[in-house]
C-alpha cells in the first residue's frame, strides 16, 4: 500500500514537457543573430545549444526555479517567469502546472529591450 507521502514524492519527480511558443522560435533567431554579429556563429549556436541543455535538465526538473518577471508583469504579462541563465541570457516561459507543461515565450540578451522585441516579433507573426 501506498503512502501519502510516497504518492507525493511520485508527482514531485514528474518532469514538465517543454513547448515553444511561436514567438520563441522568433525570438531564438534574433538571439542567435545578435550574438554571431557580437561575437561568432560558432559562439551563436554553441550558446544556444548550452540553453537547451540547460532548459531541458533544469527547467523540466524545477519549474519554479525563476521568479515571475517584474519585466513582463509591468507590460501586463503577469504569469510570466524570468530565469536568468548567466550574466546576459534570459529566458521567460510560463508554468502549467496541472498540464505539467512550461511554455517558452521569450530568449533575450539581458542587453535587449523585452519592449521591443516583443512589439517587433508580434508584427512578424
Amino acid at each position: 500500500m501506498m503512502r501519502s507521502s510516497d504518492t507525493m514524492a511520485t508527482v514531485a519527480k514528474k518532469k514538465y514537457r517543454v513547448v515553444a511558443s511561436p514567438l520563441f522560435k522568433l525570438s531564438l533567431q534574433r538571439f542567435r543573430a545578435f550574438l554571431a554579429r557580437s561575437n561568432s556563429s560558432e559562439f551563436a549556436l554553441n550558446t544556444s545549444l548550452d540553453i537547451k541543455r540547460r532548459i531541458e535538465q533544469e527547467l523540466t526538473e524545477n519549474p519554479e526555479l525563476a521568479p515571475v518577471s517584474e519585466r513582463l508583469f509591468d507590460l501586463g504579462l503577469t504569469e510570466y517567469r524570468q530565469w536568468a541563465l548567466d550574466e546576459h541570457n534570459v529566458v521567460f516561459y510560463k508554468v502549467h502546472s496541472t498540464e505539467y507543461r512550461i511554455e517558452l515565450l521569450l530568449i533575450i540578451d539581458s542587453r535587449q529591450s523585452a519592449r521591443k522585441l516583443l512589439f517587433e516579433l508580434n508584427l512578424l507573426i
